[in-house]
This record gives structure tokens, C-alpha cells and sequence, in this order.
């Protein structure tokens, strides 16, 4: 009998979603197993919020403490796709493997695991160009299912093709090469949410169609296969939009190059400051250490509409967990309703034609549209309405107090009890 653990990691799954008019097919999980509450680390963005559950530890011990971080010796900026080389510790699985030697891993569509230590893996590269590991299963895979879905260009687009894909694809390679531990991430609700909002009739449409995608993709998992399913991260909805690098402009300090294809980019060596945008948090970082007082003033005061923290001070950074030499010298941390624009362009002119030539990227291309952006995740959720969830497909697996929603660091813990567990001792 096979005995595998699969853990599906899902943006924007909240706890009140997982119902019988809802997603169905996770409750249905419950129903023989357990569920509960969940909270994602702080800051909740999916690089940090994705190293907590493949570390147990939190983003200042791991090190993600977001998407995008000044490498301060190289003096350039890194971001998604992170390499696994970025993230500090131990990861899952390896010690799946101190639990059970010669465990085979898939690590699939999860973000900043390229180079990870694993037997199977497959990602994407803008513009959705696969990768696998082994090299030759992309082929494969593509012959199977067609290529993987290419990014809609439209201003409505569905987000649905590639998820079906990723669920489809991990399916196939769990029937066939029977991994010990999958990890799955599928985006599908998270992207929903930040283009159409949390909350209106798009993500509730939304959670209709994972439900079915879901329900394919598990009636198919062999038997003696365990099931986590749990929250990456948590969206909530914004309407007020800031711009840093602007209000940075306006005040002198950042300064601009023009760029070979046109638009103009941001001079990281000769700006005294200027601020990499990562959703509801913001860090900004100094070349002139003597603009710190002009930078936290400014957003706690004449600029601080839809700020609702400026950390500036050791004691601050060590309180909210963001102690660690990646994070901005001086970290914003958005109201609930609010997020940040990476922009420092003010006209279409100015915009850059060719956003990869300038030297803070930019990341999602939704977000060059403020328009297009009605959900954003990072700052602590406004209310328990967007709390996540931890559901296993076990009895008695769940260890916790119902009052407490459980840490992101406890699906470490969960998954290695499901590996060392006796194949007798599975319920089925």
C-alpha cells in the first residue's frame, strides 16, 4: 500500500470558505479528519508566508521578510523568483528525509524552490515558460496536457487555465511516480482576489470553480494518501493606492536614469533613498543614512494617508519580527484599505517601455495598473472574516487550542507526524 503525504498550499483560503456550499471538497476532508484555524506569519506575502511552512520558522529566522529585498553587498535587488538558496534553514524536505530515509519530494509551481534539493519539480518563468525537474518531464508533461497556459492579456482575465493545469499535471505525477511528499501550491484564489477583490461575485465564483478542481484532482490520489490542505496568505480588499517612490522624487531623494528603450528607471547608486514596493509593506532603503529622519517624518506626517506604521527604530523592527538585515532601513506598513505601487514614473512618458531594464522591477505586471488591483495581502488582516485554515485529512492529527488559531509554523510539525506514522496506522 502507498503512503504519501500531499500538502496543498492555497492563497486566500479562508476558514469560512471551507463549507459544504463552498469548498465542498475540503470539508468533505474534514469530515473523517480535522480542521482549524490558521493564521499566516507577518509579514503575510507569499514568499515569507511560504518559507514559514517549509521551515517552521518564522520570516526573521528564515529570512524572506518579503518578495523583494536589497541585496546590500551586490547593491541589487532580488526578487521572485527567489532561489531555495535564499531561504534560511532547514526545509520540509529534508527533514521528511530524517524521517523517513530515501523519501522521493515534489516541490510543484511553489515559489523560491528552484535549485531545491528534490526529485521532482516543475515552475515557471515569465513568460510562462515550464521548467522541470528532471529536465526531460517537461516534454512529457506538455505532450500529455498541452503546453502550460500562457498569461491572458486581457483586463478580465480568468486566472483558472493554469491552476487546472498545475492540479491536473500533479495529479498525473503523483499516480505515476508516487513521491513520499508532494507540495502543491495553487494560486488560483489569491490571484482572484487581488485583481477582482476578496469579497464580490468574481470570488465567489471563484471558490465554486477550485471546488471542482479540487474535487477532480483528489479523487484521484491514490490510496494510503494523506491530505493537508492550508492558507499561504491572506487577501483583503484596498482601495487607496500610495505611491513611495513618487512622494521620494518629490522630496529629492530619488533620483532617475532614462532608459534605453524609453520611460525612465530609478539611479539605485546615486539615490539617497528609495523604496522597493512588496503589496502592503514597503521598505526603503538609504545610500545616505542622513535622510532617515526626513523619510520617517515625512510618511508619519505630511505623507501619511494609508500608512499605518512607520518602523524606524531597532525596537520596532525587533516587535513586529522584521529584525533582519534584509529589511528596509525604514519599513511602511499599509492601512488594512490601502497597499503600495512600486511606480516612480508620474506620466505615460515617463513609464518604462521595457520595465525588466530598470533596476527595481517590478513583479507582477498588474500591478503597472493601480486599477487592476482590488485586493493586496502583507498587513494584518482588518477582521477574523479573513483568517485562513488548516484542514488534514486525519483524525486526531490536529494538535492545538480550539480559542488559538493555529501558527503557519505547525504544518512543519503536522506533516512530519503524518511521515512517521505506520502505514497500519492510516485510517484507510
Amino acid at each position: 500500500m502507498s503512503d504519501r503525504v500531499v500538502l496543498l498550499t492555497i492563497p486566500q483560503l479562508r476558514c469560512r470558505d471551507v463549507t459544504p456550499g463552498g469548498l465542498g471538497s475540503l470539508e468533505r476532508l474534514t469530515s473523517r479528519g480535522s480542521m482549524t484555524s490558521a493564521v499566516p506569519p507577518f509579514p503575510g506575502l507569499a514568499s515569507s508566508a511560504f518559507a514559514t511552512l517549509m521551515t517552521g520558522l518564522e520570516p526573521r529566522e528564515h529570512g524572506l521578510i518579503g518578495n523583494v529585498f536589497l541585496d546590500r553587498v551586490a547593491r541589487n535587488v532580488v526578487t521572485v523568483p527567489l532561489p531555495d538558496s535564499a531561504v534560511l534553514g532547514q526545509k520540509l524536505w529534508h527533514m521528511a528525509r530524517e524521517e523517513r530515509p530515501g523519501a522521493r519530494v515534489m516541490l510543484w509551481f511553489t515559489p523560491d524552490t528552484r535549485g531545491a534539493d528534490v526529485e521532482l519539480m516543475a515552475w515557471v518563468d515569465r513568460p510562462r515558460l515550464l521548467h522541470t525537474v528532471p529536465e526531460d518531464l517537461q516534454n512529457r508533461l506538455e505532450l500529455e496536457l498541452g503546453p502550460f497556459p500562457k498569461e491572458e492579456q486581457t483586463d478580465e482575465p480568468t486566472f483558472e487555465p493554469p491552476s487546472t493545469w498545475i492540479l491536473q499535471s500533479a495529479s498525473r505525477m503523483i499516480q505515476e511516480e508516487r513521491p513520499d511528499l508532494a507540495v502543491i501550491r495553487v494560486p488560483y484564489l489569491g490571484q482572484i482576489a487581488r485583481r477582482y477583490g476578496p469579497d464580490g461575485r468574481h470570488a465567489g465564483r471563484a471558490i465554486r470553480t477550485l471546488d471542482a478542481m479540487l474535487a477532480d484532482f483528489l479523487k484521484t490520489l491514490p490510496e494510503g494518501t494523506a491530505v493537508v490542505a492550508v492558507t499561504e496568505s491572506i487577501v483583503t480588499p484596498v482601495t487607496e493606492t500610495i505611491f513611495p517612490n513618487r512622494i521620494l522624487r518629490d522630496l529629492g531623494l530619488l533620483k532617475t536614469v532614462a532608459l534605453p528603450s524609453g520611460g525612465i528607471g530609478v539611479d539605485l547608486s546615486h539615490s539617497p533613498a528609495f523604496a522597493l514596493a512588496d503589496h502592503q509593506l514597503c521598505h526603503i532603503y538609504f545610500n545616505d543614512p542622513s535622510v532617515a529622519g526626513t523619510v520617517a517624518s515625512t510618511f508619519s506626517g505630511a505623507q501619511s494617508d494609508g500608512v499605518a506604521l512607520v518602523v524606524a527604530s531597532d525596537e520596532q523592527r525587533n516587535l513586529l519580527g522584521l529584525d533582519h538585515p534584509r529589511a528596509g532601513d525604514v519599513v511602511l506598513v499599509a492601512c488594512p484599505d490601502s497597499w503600495f505601487a512600486p511606480s516612480w514614473w508620474i506620466s505615460e512618458d515617463e513609464r518604462p517601455v521595457v520595465v525588466t531594464e530598470s533596476s527595481i522591477p517590478i513583479g507582477d505586471s498588474t500591478l503597472l495598473n493601480p486599477d487592476h488591483v482590488r485586493g493586496s495581502l502583507g498587513a494584518p488582516p482588518p477582521s477574523d472574516l479573513y483568517i485562513g485554515v488548516l484542514i488534514c485529512s486525519e483524525p486526531g492529527m490536529i494538535k492545538g487550542n480550539e480559542e488559538r488559531p493555529s501558527s503557519s509554523s505547525e504544518v512543519v510539525r503536522l506533516v512530519l507526524d503524518l511521515l512517521k506514522r505506520p502505514r497500519a496506522a492510516r485510517s484507510d
